[in-house]
């Protein structure tokens, strides 16, 4: 379809949907939309489209996509305040906190928009909705060029954490978060963390993270004051901003379908390997021990990271068979391997959840 757009308005297209500039001038979060370039709107994700002079548009939309036009923009004026103290900031770790469906990868997008000239890195530390990576995992990538989401950007380093869920693997967390700011610790650091903010445990782990990963700006991206008990018990330097105008709720099956493409995108395409034990390592995590020699014949349809000898990982499968010599991974082609991590997630080679590993 062929759509007009005019200044002081925004088009809210939610995908799968794509969209060409034809004529004039229009962004998305910050950034300019080239004329005759596709954009590309995956499935369950939203984007504003915001006319800055008269702009004409071609917008396919597949089934089950939407869109439709509201007054003025979807940014709020706490967005633009936060990225100008980040303009001020050569360097350190700046995290952004908040709920579910709030917006923090949206902001963080906005944020690798406004701040394009600076030394920028982004860290993906959510494990149940990663841009950067397969679900269970935590990346980093640097920022070059103008974005409209993190997925476009290309990782200098993955770290398997092995569950979707924070609460089992808070340490590994954190300890992971830190090694991939260290990596340019000359640079600004954008963490975009998990939507697990409301209960006691989850209020102290963001408390603990703050702490032991040394941030020194925190923006808080909620409403009211539900953040209030990590940004006051952090006593970090913080601010807070709301959400941006109409943002995108999504269902828990909405969630499920993302984490699904998501593992789809590292999985499609591969086929079943077999890994000598006695030419790559097996570990398992703490707290999952019970999963002693006895059970190996047990194991199957669990995640696992296929890492290289500084425990990064290079590629992510599946658990297919176990025994004392070998073990059978499901994984797209992988060179380099030194060991072999299993995860807390049982996975189909489709990418359909399973369930979690129990004892």
């Amino acid at each position: 379809m062929l759509r007009e757009l005019f200044p002081n308005k925004t088009l809210l297209v939610r995908g799968p949907a794509t969209i060409v500039l034809l004529d004039g001038q229009a962004s998305i979060l910050g950034a300019t939309i080239q004329p005759h370039q596709q954009t590309t709107i995956m499935n369950e994700k939203q984007l504003p489209v915001e006319a800055v002079q008269r702009a004409k548009l071609e917008i396919a939309l597949e089934k089950s996509a939407e869109i439709f036009e509201i007054q003025g923009s979807t940014i709020p004026p706490s967005w633009t305040i936060a990225a100008e103290i980040l303009s001020e900031m050569n360097q350190g770790k700046v995290a952004v906190i908040g709920p579910t469906d709030v917006g923090k990868s949206t902001l963080c997008v906005y944020l690798v928009n406004k701040l394009l000239g600076a030394k920028l890195s982004i860290i993906d530390a959510d494990v149940g909705q990663a841009d950067l990576g397969p679900p269970t995992t935590i990346a980093r990538a640097e920022t070059r060029n103008s974005i409209t989401s993190l997925t476009e950007l290309v990782p200098d380093a993955r770290i398997f954490i092995g569950n979707t869920s924070p609460g089992q693997v808070k340490g590994k967390l954190i300890d992971g978060i830190r090694r991939l700011s260290a990596r340019a610790e000359d640079s600004l650091t954008i963490i975009n963390t998990d939507g697990w903010v409301a209960d006691p445990e989850a209020i102290q782990y963001k408390i603990d993270l703050i702490a032991q990963t040394k941030l020194d700006l925190v923006i808080g991206l909620g409403f009211g004051n539900e953040l209030q008990p990590i940004l006051a018990g952090s006593g970090a330097q913080s601010m807070s901003v709301e959400p941006a105008k109409d943002v995108l709720s999504r269902s828990r099956s909405d969630r499920r379908k993302i984490r699904i493409d998501g593992y789809r995108r590292f999985l499609d395409g591969g086929s079943v390997r077999a890994f000598a034990l006695s030419e790559v390592q097996l570990s398992i995590p703490e707290n999952l021990s019970f999963l002693g020699k006895s059970k190996r014949s047990e194991l199957r349809d669990i995640i696992v990271g296929l890492l290289d000898e500084n425990r990064y990982l290079v590629q992510i499968g599946i658990l297919l068979a176990l025994d004392s010599r070998t073990v059978r991974v499901y994984c797209r082609p992988a060179e380099g391997i030194h060991t072999i991590e299993l995860g807390y997630v049982k996975l189909a080679t489709n990418g359909n959840e399973l369930g979690f590993v129990e004892r």
